[in-house]
């Protein structure tokens, strides 16, 4: 705990650019001196690390953009909506290597750590069931990685574009590590910030290199989902410690999602919720005005 709480210091103190030529300058000092760890225990490849709850609404094209990019994917799933039959139905039409595990709801550094262990690739894609990599990014992205020294370990990070309540409008830009090269000595644990819990990837600074691209590679419309399912999120999102203990109670996330939705907002049924929400969230947002991957647009043809 003491070493989060110093790493959350020293990002504060030194902000994401700090942070990097820190963390690249002890790295670069211990492989120069021989103190690192060579990844190529495993076979080059990318292992897509996917947790799902409820993603029913753009799991398939989330899936299918980076088919090109992957050879494996972990699916590790606590979804009570159709997700799980959308994957085996996606695995099945177009030949993915898909491992789906069924977990319940929990802590999610534990499962993250969970998919870590099932992993068999030498790099790890953290990737979200409502992410959509932009046409020909793959292509891009594989290039880039053959390209580094292959004795190293990396964090890369990159800019995901945010929707929010539409397809028309953006929240914003948000950047984490998306791409790793994986280590026994990785791991992810729960940090709280505001009161409110986040997984957090812990890497030793000895080992991993931090890398920025600095164009975004694809949109994230986690603030897109029908209004029901969207009030789920964003209160879970809020809450959601209270979410994992009313679970533990035998309390659904939907049925906890109308007690709070009461108790914050006055309103119980999940549909007028959301909606309310979703026309609060696009009222003073900018419009998106970029490209739409074409997975994406097919999809939302096929509808």
């Amino acid at each position: 705990m003491l070493i989060l709480n110093l790493r959350a210091i020293a990002r504060r103190i030194l902000g994401r650019r700090g942070t990097f030529l820190l963390r690249n300058i002890l790295s670069e000092v211990a492989f120069r001196i021989g103190y690192y760890e060579d990844p190529r225990s495993r076979p080059q490849g990318i292992s897509a690390m996917v947790i799902t709850y409820n993603e029913e609404d753009w799991i398939e094209p989330s899936l299918l953009s980076i088919k090109d990019l992957v050879d494996e994917y972990i699916v590790m799933d606590s979804s009570t909506d159709k997700t799980p039959e959308i994957v085996k139905r996606v695995r099945e039409e177009h030949g993915l290597n898909i491992r789906l595990y069924r977990v319940p709801p929990g802590d999610l550094s534990e499962i993250r750590n969970e998919a870590l262990r099932k992993s068999s690739y030498r790099w790890i894609l953290h990737w979200d069931g409502d992410f959509i990599l932009y046409d020909d990014t793959g292509s891009f992205i594989r290039s880039f990685i053959e390209d580094l020294d292959h004795r190293r370990h990396y964090l890369i990070y990159w800019p995901w574009i945010f929707i929010c309540g539409d397809l028309k409008h953006i929240c914003g830009k948000h950047v984490e590590h998306w791409l790793f090269t994986y280590s026994t000595k990785l791991q992810y644990r729960k940090i709280v910030m505001k009161n409110i819990p986040y997984d957090s990837l812990i890497a030793p600074l000895r080992l991993y290199r931090a890398i920025f691209i600095n164009k975004a590679l694809g949109l994230h419309l986690g603030g897109v989902r029908k209004p029901s399912r969207l009030a789920v999120k964003i209160l879970w999102y809020k809450y959601r410690e209270e979410f994992w203990n009313a679970y533990k109670k035998g309390i659904s996330y939907e049925e906890y999602a109308k007690i709070k939705g009461r108790e914050v907002y006055g309103i119980e049924d999940l549909d007028v919720l959301g909606r309310r929400l979703i026309n609060e969230m696009i009222a003073n947002l900018p419009e998106y005005r970029g490209p739409y991957p074409k997975v994406l647009k097919d999809y939302l043809n096929a509808a």
